[in-house]
């Protein structure tokens, strides 16, 4: 195979916005079902064995399903492979083909275990079974409704219901019953397959189907395996389960399996966000990874985790006790790492956002990173409501600046595109150069962009900074990531695309300078050895091996076999920095089963070594060890920030009410100068409880701890956050409306949060937003909606506020008799409010004179969707004035709107005054209504047909469309000669589309047969042809915002133009200086036709036909015709 070096900075992807998906997003409608491990060639077989082992109801009893071929075949096909694939490798670094696709199916995600056998996560479901919402866009509200599961399966049920399978033909019929309903839904299955090389040839030829189901309605995607080889368990999670397997009878199947959690993916969201990333943390705990679809779990012990807004990483015993979120406010992350130290690292997916960026995140216990599926999904349609975004527009998304919500744990710093599988080198893998790296997969839906990066951290107080940075290898679409025993990287190959393609292969990464030396044999041997027949006395000496996966496995079995007076030695007193820390880990795995085991591990509190203090810290805290309190409060003042944050997070866990005030010190010296300490602190003092003295720290001097405390108060959502609305600090009343109005509303706190808008002291648009917000849904004894919609009007009329505020306001006011479902600020769906419409009508009666004669041209044009929102038809007379005299077109356009909507007497002839308005977007809404009126149809038509002659392009398509309204001969009349003319080559490009789109709409025999006629004149195995009408007459601004922002297309997500999207396909910021618009049209809708140089040999992109409409399509055309100059700031 081909090599080249490699030498991209991180610079050149540094404000990219990026894919956030896992494999296969793109929603395809009928995708053949994937035929697992079928054999290829004559030199596969397959053994089939009956196994009648009972499954529980989520997974079926499948045969043994083995597959194997000759080493000789697996060799051969291998070479063939490597011989296609271009593989761009850094220096030192070698690629081969481990498994082909003759073993596998479509690989979401793999484990190597210690034996060096790879269980791979194979999908038949992805898009397949499960849903994209941005192919369901009907479904985006009530998804976002669901609180549970079962909400998601009665909606399923329910949508797709056997009686209304005619309007569900865009689901398959999958199970042949002749129609198309939910059941559908459960015949596509999802499977766990172990690959082995049993020849010891190098290559996989053997596979073994060890558990297939995971197929009701509800059910997502494979998202990741964890495989633990002193268990002898497989552990797997997909949603809405997070699973527990083993083989009982030695067979290979899994027959005996146990969901351990359920609760997962509760919204239908974005495809590939659901569960991921199975993994045995330091601490013996089992760790994974849940999409932004809705976590709500109701644990063994009853209590319910409902987190059905954001992603979250969640962690439990192996046989799922204490089961706990470990972290929130993501949004997808794939796969993570603990590093020697036991750190958690991680790369959360970006929101596909223009100028946002994936991230690299270490989270810690308790931690909220930010961010919400309302910051995607939800409002951003209900016409009742806005666009703001705090997200993007107060940029939660990106690393700590000054005045950030304070609230949320920063990322350290941007990173790549789609960030999938992900890896840590545990000691001896690779060689010396790629110590302690972090790899991580670069998945973007093209094998010739794609990759990995490598990256390593440095320590930057309580936490870290990015150090060094690379990318190491590019030319597969990987997927999953692990290291094997023998030192190897291994990787699953999606191939290409997005889609399903029914096959996969595993590659093998080396270092040949250090592939098979004597420590890397040595911790082969050591991992597949059984180290339970080894004695405690030497398993002891292993936890000082170079190796992470050696020492934490002696340390599991040191634990298992009790043996506590070795650890605490180990602990104590060994010269190996890392024998200690796993034995504090061992210790901290003891002590939750035992709480007598706190003696050595309270003492090592004191020890001279500060990462030794910070890790029994650590260990206590995650035992929730009481008796520990005392000693751990000396910890808060430690010279280490790291001893520092694990003491406060152990004290919060803890709970002890004495452990305030040494926090609140910690806090104050702090100056919150470290954002991790900040957060840990304030975790602590909310876990703690007491209201009354955070309520005291209101006056507190520090404002930095007076910051901690209203970030503890928005955990606890206490009303006691209405007291900082009076801080002289204008970042804490901002945090404090913040904690108030955000993620649960403060019901208490709203009121004071409602008449901040009477006397605001500070006037930024964060804080203000909320308190505008807060007058919807505040109410009290002392404080009544009328008041509310009495105190959003003076606001509005405060000419020293700013405008986009005051209009704010007003729009709020609009829907006041029924509110919209979503938060005007967050989006976060709270259903709709009703208030006395009456009150809002008073309000805005006594002051709509003032403000329709506003400066301020949002306020005027708010100020006219209000009055028809709430039909006030009194000011009908003003409306008029406001048509013909208000500057503001989008202002004159509102009053048109509402006079039609009032039906005044004289509304024909408003808009006939409309269409000789001065600006072409005031005559074309007015033509618009010209079918709906009351005139003679000769007159209507005369009208069209006059515009059709001498308008401007966009008043034609305008009038193609409105005359299609007009149901009479006289209409079709001029459908007919203009159809006549489009077959003659006479009808000017720009409006072609137009004349077909209301063609097709009407139902007239000559209309239809003319139409047949024009399109059998297309040549149907041509795409550019078949899109002919979308080359011309598009609106550049509307393509340049389907471009930017648009949820389907996600142009950015692959392209940059300027500083603005992605490198994942090529940068088309002067593509108009190299392609034609017939050109950029076929890249569009045919985009395998021409690939870029350098993008491999297929396009990744899906044919945008599928996703957008032709109007949209000739938009973007527009737009790319326009890109010939290079760009600052995008284009």
């Amino acid at each position: 195979m081909k090599k080249r070096p490699l030498g991209i900075p991180f610079s050149h992807y540094l404000y990219r916005s990026q894919s956030s998906m896992k494999p296969a997003v793109w929603f395809t409608t009928s995708i053949a079902a994937l035929v697992l491990l079928t054999g290829c060639g004559d030199k596969t077989t397959n053994t089939t064995t009956d196994n009648s082992a009972q499954s529980s109801s989520a997974v079926s009893s499948v045969a043994l399903n083995i597959t194997r071929i000759t080493p000789e075949d697996a060799k051969k096909t291998a070479a063939t492979i490597e011989s296609q694939v271009e593989l761009k490798l850094a220096d030192g670094i070698t690629g081969e083909l481990w498994a082909s696709e003759k073993l596998m199916g479509d690989t979401v995600a793999i484990h190597v275990d210690d034996k060096g056998r790879i269980w791979a996560g194979i999908t038949q479901r992805s898009n397949n079974s499960e849903f994209d919402i941005r192919g369901y866009a009907d479904w985006e509200h009530p998804s976002v409704a669901f609180r549970n599961i079962e909400d998601r399966r009665a909606f399923l049920k329910a949508e797709l219901a056997p009686e209304k399978s005619a309007q569900n033909k865009r689901i398959p019929d999958r199970n042949k019953d002749g129609s198309h309903d939910w059941r559908d839904l459960t015949v596509m299955k999802e499977s766990v397959i172990r690959l082995e090389d049993t020849s010891g040839s190098g290559k996989a030829d053997f596979a073994q189907t060890v558990v297939e189901g995971f197929n009701t309605e509800v059910t997502d995607v494979i998202g990741g395996m964890y495989y633990s080889d002193l268990l002898d368990e497989l552990f797997v999670n997909i949603a809405p389960d997070f699973w527990k397997l083993k083989d009982t009878n030695g067979d290979g199947q899994m027959d005996e399996k146990k969901s351990l959690a359920h609760g997962f993916a509760v919204h239908i969201g974005f495809s590939g966000h659901g569960m991921s990333g199975a993994t045995m943390g330091p601490d013996g705990k089992m760790y994974y990874s849940m999409g932004d679809v809705g976590t709500v779990v109701t644990d063994a012990t009853g209590k319910t985790w409902d987190y059905q807004d954001q992603g979250v990483i969640v962690r439990s015993e192996p046989d799922g006790s204490n089961f706990e979120v470990f972290a929130h406010g993501l949004r997808n992350i794939y796969e993570f790492s603990f590093d020697k130290y036991g750190n958690f690292i991680s790369v959360d997916n970006d929101g596909d956002h223009v100028g946002e960026y994936e991230r690299v995140v270490h989270l810690i216990e308790g931690s909220d990173t930010g961010w919400r599926i309302n910051w995607q999904l939800g409002k951003y349609k209900d016409p009742k409501n806005n666009s703001y975004k705090p997200w993007m527009d107060e940029n939660y998304y990106t690393p700590r600046f000054k005045d950030q919500a304070a609230h949320i744990l920063p990322p350290v710093a941007p990173y790549y595109a789609g960030p999938t599988g992900m890896t840590y080198n545990p000691g001896t893998a690779f060689n010396d150069k790629w110590k302690d790296h972090f790899f991580v997969v670069e998945f973007v839906g093209s094998a010739a962009r794609a990759g990995i990066n490598a990256f390593t951290l440095k320590p930057k107080g309580a936490s870290f900074e990015l150090d060094k940075d690379e990318n190491i290898f590019r030319g597969v679409l990987a997927t999953g990531l692990d290291f094997g025993p023998d030192g190897a990287m291994y990787m699953s190959d999606w191939i290409e695309g997005w889609g399903l393609k029914q096959k996969g292969r595993v590659w093998k990464l080396d270092t040949p300078d250090t592939a098979g030396n004597a420590i890397r044999k040595e911790t082969q041997t050591l991992l597949a050895e059984d180290l339970r027949q080894r004695s405690a006395e030497d398993l002891v000496t292993l936890l000082s091996h170079v190796d992470m996966r050696v020492r934490q496995k002696a340390q599991f079995i040191l634990v298992e076999k009790n043996a506590r007076a070795l650890l605490e030695n180990q602990a104590q007193s060994a010269t190996d920095e890392f024998a200690r820390i796993h034995a504090i880990w061992g210790l901290g795995q003891l002590l939750r089963k035992d709480a007598s085991v706190d003696a050595v591990l309270i003492a090592l509190l004191k020890d001279a070594n500060s990462e030794m203090r910070a890790q029994a810290a650590k260990v206590l805290g995650d035992a929730n060890h009481a008796p520990a309190t005392e000693s751990l409060l000396p910890l808060l003042s430690d010279e280490n920030p790291r001893a520092q944050l694990y003491a406060a997070q152990a004290l919060g866990r803890i709970g002890d009410k004495t452990a305030i005030a040494p926090i609140v010190a910690m806090l104050a010296a702090n100056k919150d100068e470290d954002v991790y300490l900040r957060q840990a602190g304030a975790i602590a003092l909310a876990r703690i409880g007491d209201d009354a003295a955070l309520g005291e720290l209101a006056t507190h001097s520090s404002e930095a701890v007076r910051i901690a405390a209203v970030v503890a108060l928005k955990q606890m959502a206490s009303p006691t956050l209405a007291a900082f609305l009076n801080d002289k600090s204008e970042y804490v009343v901002t945090n404090a409306a913040r904690a108030i109005s955000d993620d649960t509303l403060v019901t208490d706190a709203l009121p004071a949060l409602a008449a901040y808008l009477d006397k605001p002291t500070f006037t930024n648009e964060q804080l203000l937003r909320r308190v505008i917000n807060a007058n919807v849904y505040a109410k009290s004894e002392t404080n009544t909606t009328a008041d509310n919609a009495e105190r959003l009007i003076r606001f509005a009329s405060q000419q020293k506020m700013a405008g986009v505020l005051r209009a704010e306001a007003i729009h709020a006011l609009a829907s006041w008799g029924e509110t919209s479902a979503y938060d005007r600020v967050t989006g976060a769906y709270r259903g709709a409010v009703k208030h006395p419409e009456s009150e809002a009508i008073a309000a805005l009666s006594a002051n709509y004179n003032n403000l329709l004669a506003d400066s301020d041209a949002e306020v005027r044009e708010a100020t006219v969707h209000a009055i028809a929102g709430l039909n006030i038809r009194a000011a009908k007379n003003n409306l008029v004035t406001q048509l013909s005299k208000d500057p503001a077109p989008e202002a004159r356009i509102a009053a048109l709107h509402t006079l039609k909507k009032f039906s005044v007497d004289n509304i024909g002839d408003l808009v006939f005054v409309a269409m000789k308005d001065k600006d072409q977007s005031v005559r074309m809404a007015a033509l618009a209504m010209v079918p709906e009126l009351d005139l003679p149809v000769q007159q209507v038509v005369e009208m069209h047909s006059l515009l059709l002659k001498n308008g401007t392009t966009g008043e034609q398509q305008a009038a193609l469309l409105s005359l299609v309204n007009v149901e009479a001969p006289e209409a079709v009349a001029v459908f007919k000669d203009q159809m006549t003319q489009l077959i003659a080559g006479k009808i000017a490009p720009e409006v072609q589309l137009e004349l077909i789109t209301a063609v097709e709409k009407i139902k007239a025999p000559e209309l239809t047969e003319l139409l047949t006629t024009y399109q059998n004149s297309k040549d149907k195995t041509n795409p550019l042809d078949m899109f002919r009408e979308s080359l011309y007459g598009g609106d550049a601004e509307k393509g340049m915002n389907i471009f930017r922002y648009s949820n389907t297309a996600q142009c950015v997500r692959c392209h940059m133009v300027g500083t603005r999207g992605a490198n994942v396909g090529p940068n088309l910021t002067t593509i108009a200086k190299t392609l034609s618009r017939e050109q950029l049209l076929q890249a569009l809708v045919d985009p395998g036709a021409r690939v870029a140089p350098g993008f491999g040999p297929v396009s990744g992109m899906p044919p945008m036909g599928m996703l957008l409409k032709a109007d949209e399509i000739r938009d973007v055309v527009a737009y790319l015709s326009t890109l010939t100059e290079e760009v600052q700031e995008g284009h």
